[in-house]
């Protein structure tokens, strides 16, 4: 047995989908350290970002508990954390905990840890972001000085891969995408349906210039999953140097996912559609877990920070309204839930219900896509969500309604509200990046010189446009 309460790694992989990673089925060998920690340790089939994009995805993962309650929808500014909600490394440093992190949000999550460390990552490549080595150089030395204290440590490693610019570095940008193919074939058309969205375009166009092939920004987003995963494999080989493996659980989790090209919205993460909800949990501690476990049923991010709490012996003295997902690891019950609740208000304002056959998309105002005000998909028929039957099914659609609107009122009077924050704090944004003379896709001219002397950067909520009205 362990000889004190155990070390907690919490590593959450920004923008990572489930199904990119081989564990979870994925073709592509992207993630081979990653399967190796899921087969010795549990995996979560169906584990579900309830609340997107990273914003609201970590502060519900870090609080233990749902937007409403919290207060954060979305990435603007107008939300701020509610009154008398603390995160999860406050409630463990009072319980002695030695709390550290790595991660570039301070200003949302720097509250309660001792040690918090920013970084940054050179950009001065305009075609390649060594962003999982940028955290390492943080994140390992802070692990080995936290592996020689006395006391056991919480750590928060907030990695921004996969998150566009999709730019690995040699040799992930090829390693998916074969040598004789040309990404700017102008005989190819797949790439259209992106460059025809005028929100999006000008951003895309600063670190894909003239792409024209849909596949290749695909076979970049998993070079950087497997250059994420050969820098995590680096982390894990300083925590075994240090002897602290026995002694810690490790977490690997993502805040929300990204749809690719399977609908609108492409490279991004907005819609409340699998590719952008359904995101990878894996549990590792040779001590404390079952190895080679497989947990098929319906967990959400809030479930997380009650299990630490859980496996370190800590009160919840926050009431947190996730549930612990230690009965799951050991086999007492498959699964938390029946059913989710989602919901999302950066690009678009929505709410939504996932049963495990159907998924109910609810929208409160007309998204930037025109896409219908309600959809619905049978996920066993259709897992790829390609296929609205709201008209055929009226009757499936009215009990999903209800069962949303039930849960909303609910909800409101728990929390004291009188309207749904979704609606008080609206969209975060219109549209990214700014035009350049330069075309578009197989209208590309490249420019004698570069016009983008640094790789393109990860936007920031300032960057997002939103009206005046709305700011």
């Amino acid at each position: 047995m362990p000889r004190r309460a155990p070390n907690i790694v919490l590593i959450s992989l920004d923008t990572q989908r489930a199904d990119h990673l081989g564990c979870y089925g994925y073709g592509r060998p992207t993630s081979p350290f990653i399967d190796s920690l899921a087969n010795r340790g549990v995996l979560f089939e169906r584990f579900y970002s309830p609340n997107i994009p990273t914003h609201p995805g970590f502060t519900t993962m870090l609080t233990g508990k749902e937007a409403i309650t919290h207060n954060i929808v979305n990435i603007s500014s107008k939300g701020v954390l509610a009154d008398g909600i603390r995160l999860l490394p406050e409630v463990l440093h009072d319980a002695g905990y030695h709390t550290v992190a790595v991660d570039t949000m301070g200003r949302h999550f720097s509250r309660g840890f001792d040690i918090y460390r920013s970084y940054e990552w050179d950009r001065s490549r305009p075609t390649r972001l060594p962003k999982a080595e940028a955290a390492n150089a943080q994140a390992i030395p802070l692990l080995q000085e936290a592996a020689r204290g006395d006391t056991p440590f919480f750590m928060f490693i907030h990695y921004w891969d996969p998150h566009t610019p999709y730019l690995p570095p040699p040799p992930y940008d090829r390693r998916f995408y074969p040598r004789t193919k040309d990404p700017r074939d102008k005989a190819n058309t797949s790439m259209d349906p992106v460059w025809n969205f005028e929100p999006f375009r000008w951003y895309f166009h600063q670190w894909m210039p003239g792409v024209t092939d849909a596949d290749y920004p695909i076979a970049q987003y998993d070079g950087e999953t497997a250059y994420l995963d050969r820098h995590l494999r680096d982390l894990f080989r300083a925590a075994r140097s240090s002897g602290i493996v026995d002694d810690t659980l490790f977490i690997i989790n993502a805040d929300h996912g990204e749809i690719l090209m399977e609908q609108e919205g492409q490279f991004d993460h907005h819609g409340l559609y699998e590719g952008n909800i359904h995101v990878p949990l894996v549990l590792y501690g040779p001590t404390w877990l079952p190895k080679g476990r497989r947990v098929p049923g319906f967990v959400q991010q809030f479930d997380i920070a009650p299990t630490i709490l859980e496996v370190c012996g800590v009160a919840d003295t926050e009431r947190m309204e996730g549930t612990s997902l230690l009965p799951c690891i050991y086999g007492i019950r498959d699964e938390n839930y029946s059913e989710l609740y989602l919901s999302e208000a950066t690009w678009e304002l929505k709410r939504g219900v996932r049963t495990y056959r159907w998924k109910f998309i609810d929208s409160i105002e007309q998204d930037f896509h025109s896409r219908p005000m309600q959809e619905l998909f049978d996920l066993e028929a259709d897992p790829t969500e390609q296929d609205n039957i709201a008209d055929k099914h009226p009757d499936v659609v009215a009990e999903l309604k209800r069962k949303l609107d039930s849960y909303l009122d609910r909800r409101l009077r728990e929390t004291g509200r009188t309207v749904d924050p979704i609606r008080e704090q609206g969209v975060a944004g219109t549209r990214i990046g700014q035009p350049k003379d330069e075309g578009l896709g197989r209208d590309w001219v490249p420019p004698v010189r570069s016009s983008r002397p640094q790789a393109a950067a990860i936007p920031s909520p300032d960057d997002l446009n939103a009206p005046k009205s709305q700011q």
